[in-house]
């Protein structure tokens, strides 16, 4: 028998190890990349939701500082403005006589800026225009044509300007001005202003923020985070961004235009108007830094999700190496048993699971094999031994049975011949008994058919009988059905009559309404009442007398459907009455078949017996030919019989020798085989 070793190995990609950590690392690794992504996703959200309410609360911030500037700078010129003294220096400065000097009111101002101490200079200026002093050193000129300054004198409030150039210093500032009024006209008398240098609030932009702007009212930059910007720059118009176009007073929103000091790319804008001023305040996040504590968390989440996947992967190897290794003491166990020897599995036999349960049943399989195979090897020994015996003795029996044969072979002729002249008589009487049983079943089918024909005209009588019981009960309904539509037109004839007498009553009741009405007629205005009355009789009348007319139709309908119904019921009659007689004479008919029909039942039957007496003389003459025909054939086949026998006996006995030196050829195979199994 050629060894079944198997040395081949399995691939890695085929390992039920492989599979097995594949569908734990995937159980595992599907619903934490799922979460990974969901947590990446929420935090990327919030980061960036928390990032843009920074963005908010810092464009709020800087919106603050800038107008707690503003309102310090407002504060302290009203205060100069209401002050006694500097009403009156504004009434008599250009008198010739002044009551205050103006070196005077120059000391006031730079009082003013020394309080503020913000770097701007304050101007005093008079209502014709003209600036009286300032605390800048710079020249003084005439803003009559300035916008802020006339709508500070036409509205009695203050205004502050857009971004401008200064006549006496040059560069960029908006003008915060202040009406002087006075308190016994409460007209205007002049103004005072802060020349608010615009790079101040560059200062305030660089201190809070990295990036943004402060626009006047027409869109223009009025100071930039990133750089101070002087008057030979070019202006920088923001009056078509979206804050400008706004009607809100904050907001944020989502831009890719390029910022000023800085490349191009994707921004949040956060901005808020200032209600002192109406300028806007607005600041600038790059996506980046919005989205770098959302990456700084991600990066994190994901770190975690790795780590999770390799702590994943290393349970899992253990695990499949749970699974695996028994598997593969299994293998080597059937291996061996591949080799012929039997090798029970040592390991794992005690643990409680199916591996357990699988390395016991594996190892009592295996400790049956061996006890199989040892006991064929020794049924085999047996079987050898036993088959040399046999195969001697086969040989023996066989020279015996052949003399046996020869003497049986003459004992068959003679009975053969014997069994021919037999045979030859038996024939001749099984043709009387042909004959005979031919007219026998020939009586029965004749009987047979009549006693059918008694049994079905029986059957046709009751049929008749009972068709013409029901014909004659039919006629009676048909008499009742008859009297009642004549009852039924009888009725209806009187309902005629009482309703020609309804239509004559109301006839005449119409004929009183109408004599009514005449007479209320000639009665005038007094007989109005009753000629109302009367005419309501008519109509009663009229109606009575048009349903009596109608009831009359349907009653002559009835009339006219009860007279057919009767006309019907009468030839339904007649037809039933010719019914019965029909049925009557066919019944008749019937029941005379019925005595004929008997009459042949009873010769068919004395036939059948004389018949059956033929046949059952016959056939006692027949069984004794039979029985002597069937000795001699016994005879003859029995001698055949054991012929043949003792042939097959001689044959069976010489298969029986070749069969046991085969079955000593197979006990010998058996032993090789066998001896595979160590």
């Amino acid at each position: 028998m050629q060894n079944t070793k198997s040395s081949d190995s399995v691939k890695v990609s085929n390992s039920i190890k492989t599979r097995l950590m594949c569908i734990m690392v995937s159980l595992v690794i599907i619903p934490l990349v799922i979460a990974i992504v969901i947590s990446y996703n929420s935090a990327t959200n919030k980061s960036k939701n928390d990032a843009l309410d920074l963005l908010h609360a810092n464009t709020n911030f800087v919106k603050s500082e800038f107008e707690a500037a503003i309102n310090n700078n407002l504060a302290v010129i009203e205060t100069v403005t209401t002050a006694p003294s500097t009403v009156a220096f504004l009434k008599t400065y250009n008198t010739g006589s002044p009551i205050i000097s103006v070196e005077t009111i120059q000391q006031q101002l730079e009082s003013i800026d020394a309080i503020i101490n913000d770097g701007n200079a304050c101007i005093i200026t008079g209502l014709d225009g003209n600036q009286i002093a300032r605390t800048d050193g710079g020249k003084l000129s005439n803003v009559a044509d300035r916008e802020y300054f006339t709508t500070c004198v036409s509205t009695k409030k203050y205004a502050i300007s857009d971004v401008m150039v200064s006549k006496g210093t040059g560069s960029r500032i908006s003008v915060i001005i202040v009406p002087v009024l006075d308190d016994a006209t409460g007209e205007v008398v002049g103004t005072i202003q802060r020349n608010f240098d615009l790079n101040y609030f560059h200062d305030i932009l660089a201190d809070k923020i990295e990036m943004g702007v402060i626009v006047d009212t027409k869109g223009i930059v009025a100071a930039d985070a990133a750089q101070e910007l002087t008057a030979e720059d070019e202006e920088i118009d923001r009056s078509n961004a979206e804050f400008m176009k706004s009607s809100s007073s904050s907001g944020q929103f989502e831009s890719y235009e390029s910022i000023p000091g800085q490349k191009s790319g994707k921004a949040y804008i956060s901005w808020a108007r200032s209600e002192i001023t109406g300028w806007t305040v607005v600041v600038v996040a790059k996506n980046s830094d919005i989205m770098a504590e959302a990456v700084k968390s991600s990066i994190i989440i994901v770190i975690v999700g790795v780590f999770l996947i390799i702590i994943c992967v290393i349970i899992s190897l253990i695990s499949a190496n749970g699974f695996v290794k028994p598997i593969i003491d299994i293998n080597k166990s059937v291996s061996t048993l591949a080799d012929g020897r039997f090798e029970v599995i040592e390991n794992y036999s005690g643990k409680k699971d199916e591996i357990g349960l699988i390395v016991r049943n594996f190892n009592s399989v295996i400790n049956k094999l061996d006890d199989i195979v040892r006991k064929i090897k020794e049924t085999s020994n047996t079987v050898t031994d036993s088959s040399e015996n046999l195969a001697d003795m086969a040989t023996q029996i066989s020279g015996a049975t052949d003399s046996v044969a020869y003497a049986v072979q003459d004992i068959a002729t003679g009975a053969i011949q014997q069994a021919e002249e037999i045979q030859a008589a038996a024939e001749n009487v099984n043709r009387i008994t042909e004959a005979v049983n031919g007219v026998k079943d020939a009586a029965k089918s004749v009987s047979n058919v009549t006693v059918q024909m008694k049994k079905a005209s029986e059957i046709s009588s009751k049929s008749l009988r009972f068709l013409y019981d029901t014909s004659t009960s039919m006629t009676g309904k048909i008499d009742e059905i008859e009297k009642t539509i004549s009852a039924t037109k009888d009725a209806v004839a009187n309902i005629n009559e009482r309703v020609d007498g309804i239509a004559d009553i109301a006839t005449q009741t119409n004929l009183l309404s109408l004599n009514a009405s005449i007479e209320a007629a000639r009665a005038g205005e007094a007989g109005k009442g009753f000629a109302v009355v009367a005419e309501e009789i008519r109509k009663l009348a009229d109606d009575s007398n048009t349903l009596a007319q109608s009831i009359r139709v349907e009653m002559d309908v009835l009339l006219s459907q009860s007279e057919a119904a009767v006309n019907a019921a009468n030839e339904v009659k007649a037809g039933n009455v010719e019914q019965e007689s029909a049925i009557q004479e066919t019944l008749e008919s019937v029941n005379g078949m019925l005595e004929d029909i008997s009459t042949t039942v009873d010769g068919v039957k004395d036939i059948t017996e004389d018949a059956e007496v033929c046949v059952k003389s016959n056939n006692e003459v027949s069984e004794s030919m039979t029985s002597l025909s069937a000795i001699s054939e016994e005879n003859a086949s029995s001698a055949e019989t054991t012929g043949a026998s003792v042939e097959e006996l001689s044959a069976t006995v010489s298969d029986l020798a070749k069969s046991a030196n085969d079955l000593k050829d197979v006990a010998e195979q058996l032993n090789d085989d066998i001896s595979f199994f160590k």
